[in-house]
């Protein structure tokens, strides 16, 4: 499959890339200055942050260097078949999810704050343009589908919110959400057979460049970086969805391991009296930390395989999407409850 991938993608004006790729080296380049110019240094306490020196969270420029500018070429060269309003409605949310976490990089917003600039600008958006409104709930391998109706705009709403907030909470080990983003796109790449789109490469590249030095420890992917890259792939996916090239099961099964632990952690934090966006280590990942014999740097590699598995599984084992979803479920909270038994 990988030799099939590699073979299939050809460059899309390898001119821009390479133009968009000096911009990203650049701003790594000029991280330090870049970084305490916007203030977007994260410090270690120690408590909370344990990594080794102060780090600059240059991942969301970096991806915003590539990608947006990649945004108007796709527009502009390709002529997007969703026209001048799909164009910029997508670029308006890009910009406030940025932008949002941009400032929170900066200086720690309220969650309260957040949501309702997040989810202001959804709602003022999204009714202007239905090919961005999830209508309808259909399965792969299941013979109904469930007609949303009135609620459309509000499960959409609801639906990339918690994508946003699932790969806020999963960015909290070095390579785990530029993992997973360079998975959801590959996948969506293979689906919707876009081997030579040239935004979707320009999203693929700039992530691999962020992950490579988000791994040796160079940068942070930040706030920035998870709100665009969210907003990204939530509305890619919805619109292959509507492309047909997508179901939602799974839609479901490649976001399940962030989902569940999401899900998870929301409760956890409920049940105890704490807000469900307060900070803590009791993530997925912060137990796969904690367990001696796996080394940090390898930690993102084991996430990304436990999140490839349920639809591996289903693409090629098991086309009972109820059988994959209970041994998937299973199979992480017997895991989740070994890794906590064992880091105490």
């Amino acid at each position: 499959m990988i030799n099939t991938l590699i073979n299939e993608m050809s460059f899309s004006l390898p001119l821009p890339h390479l133009f968009l790729a000096f911009i990203s080296f650049s701003v790594i380049f000029f991280g330090e200055k870049i970084a305490r110019t916007f203030n977007i240094i994260d410090y270690p306490d120690n408590i909370r942050k344990t990594h080794d020196r102060p780090t600059a969270q240059l991942g969301g420029i970096i991806l915003f260097c590539y990608i947006i500018p990649a945004h108007f070429i796709e527009f502009f060269f390709f002529k997007n078949t969703y026209g001048l309003k799909y164009f910029s409605i997508t670029l308006i949310i890009y910009l406030v999810f940025f932008l949002v976490g941009l400032r929170d990089d900066q200086k720690s917003m309220s969650p309260t704050t957040k949501i309702w600039i997040l989810v202001t600008t959804l709602f003022i958006t999204l009714p202007t343009f239905q090919s961005l409104i999830v209508d309808k709930i259909a399965f792969k391998n299941l013979s109904y589908v469930i007609n949303l109706h009135g609620a459309s705009i509000y499960f959409t709403i609801f639906a990339i919110f918690a994508l946003y907030n699932a790969l806020n909470f999963a960015d909290g080990s070095n390579g785990v959400a530029g993992s997973l983003g360079i998975f959801w796109i590959l996948f969506l790449i293979i689906k919707s057979n876009n081997f030579s789109n040239f935004y979707y490469q320009a999203i693929l590249f700039s992530l691999l460049i962020v992950l490579y030095f988000n791994v040796k420890k160079k940068l942070f992917l930040g706030n920035s970086g998870s709100g665009l890259l969210s907003s990204i792939i939530a509305l890619l996916l919805i619109k292959e969805y509507k492309n047909n090239n997508l179901f939602c099961d799974e839609i479901f099964l490649i976001l399940f391991l962030p989902g569940i632990d999401m899900i998870r952690i929301t409760f956890q934090r409920m049940s105890g009296g704490f807000s469900p966006f307060s900070a803590d280590k009791q993530h997925f990942h912060h137990y796969l930390e904690k367990i001696t014999f796996i080394k940090k740097k390898f930690v993102f590699l084991i996430y990304i395989t436990l999140s490839i598995l349920p639809i591996f599984i289903y693409t090629y084992l098991s086309k009972n999407f109820y059988l994959v979803s209970v041994v998937c479920i299973t199979t992480y909270f017997v895991i989740f409850f070994l890794l906590k038994k064992k880091s105490i």
